[in-house]
């Protein structure tokens, strides 16, 4: 795989585009916690760890990982989120934010390797 080869990296940021978008919608999901958000995250880990066992291109792992999973996930709307519902003196939820979606995405990336 070549890391700069044109088609690839028109791939990845299709995908990339695809991904955020899909995220953008679920982002609209809210409530105590910010659901959506949470969710973009799962569903790209599950993604990701699918793609690791069931592609052996190292290309199409790219376009999958970098590109779908990549921008259907997202640290900083997770950072953020968790930071907006501590301004807000909301104790208990960015807590069980934080640790929802570190074991709800492990477990997935896990499902996905398993599934792939």
């Amino acid at each position: 795989m070549n890391a700069f080869d044109p088609m690839l990296l028109a791939g990845i940021a299709v995908l990339g585009g695809l991904g955020s978008m899909i995220r953008l919608a679920l982002s609209k999901w809210d409530g105590y916690m910010p659901w959506g958000v949470l969710t973009a995250n799962v569903l790209a880990s599950f993604v990701a760890g699918y793609a690791v066992a069931y592609f052996t291109d190292n290309s199409l792992l790219a376009l999958a990982v970098v590109g779908l999973a990549g921008g259907l996930s997202t640290f900083s709307s997770w950072a953020g989120a968790a930071v907006q519902m501590a301004a807000k003196d909301r104790k208990l939820a960015p807590v069980l934010y934080t640790l929802f979606t570190l074991i709800f995405s492990s477990t997935a990336a896990y499902l996905g390797l398993l599934l792939g």
